[in-house]
């Protein structure tokens, strides 16, 4: 079978993961697999085609102007690690939902046209792709409430554990612990940056250190960015992989203060790396971490509380191998494509 992967999400967050994830995982000798994307971010994949592709996925051009035409006519299947099919393809498709949030949390779109667009493209993404591979169960439940037209199409399977983060652990094996509390993600308004913040300001230990790492533009719209209003919180920005992990290990905790997600990666890596977790009481957290050794907080002050805590000591990597990496994942949607080809 030839079957084609849409890789230009490569370096991107989640997302980016995802993909790097499955093409890490597929079995070349099976297959032939074109990857589609950049070419520097490919290079390194020998047994694939490559059909270059410098668009962003998330653009006009990128929906418009894909290499169709290409791979219309020499490839079986196309798999795409996220709901945005390109116009023009004709062959089967096989996408990745992470999350429903533009209709979830309205605050997450530019106004009603910006709405629709979404509204649409998911839709579409949904009717059109032979199945769905939704990251947990909680983002199934919620392309069933959408779109229960479709929801047979769907199947839970969760996210892994990349190989960088593991050469990471076994390079580094243990690593000093220092009072600091460290948030990892976007800037998105449904990460719940506000309570984070207000909770640090309430804790009493001069010594602690909050840091927030991703994108600093745009942070939290409509609060003063003004450093000097944020005693002990360093603004890193965006780091590369083993810097964001030396930071997830060498920490106290990791805090998620998300009011919504689809999967939440960042929890899982802080665990890997030894490092408790405190996440808002969501519904997506209680079903990947319940039986995990981290703390729940519901309000600004259940947070200050559970800071103010001494930290367990997390000895769970073995057990995160085995219940969350991307070998199953890509077996899973493989398995899929396979039964609906035969089908």
């Amino acid at each position: 079978m030839k079957i084609a992967i849409d890789c230009r999400y490569l370096g991107m967050s989640g997302i980016g993961r995802v993909c790097e994830g499955i093409i890490d995982n597929v079995d070349y000798s099976q297959n032939t697999f074109y990857l589609i994307g950049k070419v520097s971010r490919l290079q390194k994949y020998s047994n694939a085609i490559i059909v270059a592709d410098e668009s962003n996925p998330f653009s006009k051009r990128g929906l418009l102007r894909f290499n169709k035409k290409r791979i219309n006519r020499e490839c079986d299947v196309l798999i795409i690690p996220n709901f945005i099919i390109p116009i023009g393809i004709n062959i089967p498709v096989h996408i990745v939902m992470h999350d429903l949030i533009f209709l979830d949390v309205k605050e997450t779109v530019n106004g009603k046209f910006d709405y629709f667009i979404k509204k649409f493209l998911l839709k579409r993404g949904m009717k059109k792709a032979k199945s769905v591979a939704c990251v947990s169960a909680f983002t199934k439940s919620r392309c069933e409430h959408y779109f229960a037209e479709y929801a047979n199409k769907c199947y839970v399977n969760y996210n892994g554990l990349s190989e960088d983060i593991k050469d990471y652990k076994r390079m580094h094996l243990n690593a000093e612990k220092e009072n600091v509390v460290v948030y990892v993600g976007n800037v998105k308004r449904h990460k719940g940056l506000p309570t984070l913040l207000g909770a640090f300001s309430k804790v009493e230990d001069s010594s602690l250190k909050l840091k927030i790492i991703g994108e600093r533009e745009g942070f939290l719209t409509g609060l003063n960015l003004n450093e000097e209003d944020y005693p002990n919180v360093e603004f890193t920005g965006r780091l590369d992989n083993e810097a964001l992990y030396s930071q997830i290990q060498r920490a106290k905790f990791l805090v998620q203060p998300s009011i919504y997600e689809g999967f939440g990666l960042p929890p899982l890596e802080a665990l890997y790396l030894g490092t408790q977790p405190i996440l808002s009481d969501i519904d997506v957290f209680r079903e990947i971490y319940s039986n995990l050794p981290v703390k729940y907080f519901v309000d600004e002050m259940d947070l200050v509380e559970k800071i103010k805590q001494n930290p367990e000591t997390i000895d769970c990597a073995d057990k995160l191998e085995v219940a969350f990496n991307y070998q199953n994942f890509t077996r899973k949607i493989m398995c899929t494509i396979q039964e609906i080809a035969l089908y």
